[in-house]
């Protein structure tokens, strides 16, 4: 046997026992839903909630938005191991999201310069591409290009130190382009599902109505993850 042949069945050896490892450690259905429900998971998702909540409201003092609506996910999914290659990385993942939605008149640009004003006094890093230097070139070149062409829209993004989280900022003017949110559903690999979605017909028809803009400021983590064991 040739050393290109020995090292192809030693390489083809090692993915069968990766594989079969993983299939024979895949967490059933009742094994994934018991470990999402585990007090240790809902406590990590209390604690994270409570973080990003807190985090949110400091940045959304701003005096210009009015807020109209939140929009809360809480979710788990089992590793699939199903595919040959890759497999995910990790036995049970759970994460969450917070969306607050705030109506918003007048120049937009004030308004987000007052955002971001309030992101920063609360300790978050603006990023490289998407900080309010940005979003001030964007208005003052019309959103366009030097050629004309338009550009893609303008939103600002920090980084939360000491966490993996990021916060972001949009805002439209097309309030009837939003999408009422569906609810996940609890299919395999979803395990666990806590979510309060926005209803975007009764605000369009509401507090929606009264504003020139919509304006979102959200963000999320994954708080609970059970690896593989070794």
């Amino acid at each position: 046997m040739t050393p290109r042949r020995l090292v192809t069945l030693a390489t083809a050896v090692t993915l069968l026992l990766t594989l079969t490892a993983c299939g024979s450690d895949a967490p059933t259905r009742e094994e994934a839903s018991q470990e999402a429900h585990s007090a240790a998971a809902r406590q990590a998702s209390a604690s994270s909630a409570e973080q990003i909540s807190t985090l949110l409201s400091a940045v959304t003092q701003a005096s210009p938005l009015r807020s109209v609506a939140t929009s809360t996910r809480d979710t788990c999914h089992a590793g699939v191991t199903n595919a040959l290659w890759p497999h995910d990385d990790y036995r049970l993942s759970c994460s969450l999201s917070d969306i607050r939605y705030f109506g918003a008149d007048g120049d937009i640009l004030d308004v987000v310069r007052e955002v971001d004003k309030r992101a920063k006094a609360a300790g978050l890093i603006p990023t490289t591409t998407s900080a309010i230097e940005d979003v001030e070139t964007y208005y003052a070149a019309n959103g366009k290009t030097d050629d004309g062409l338009l550009l893609p829209p303008p939103g600002l993004s920090y980084l939360v130190p000491a966490h993996d989280w990021t916060v972001q900022v949009r805002w439209t003017r097309d309030v009837n382009a939003l999408i009422n949110q569906a609810v996940p559903d609890l299919t395999w690999p979803t395990v666990f599902v806590e979510a309060d979605p926005v209803d975007f017909d009764t605000l369009r028809s509401g507090l929606l109505r009264r504003s020139e803009y919509l304006v979102t400021v959200s963000s999320g983590t994954t708080y609970y993850e059970v690896p593989w064991p070794s």
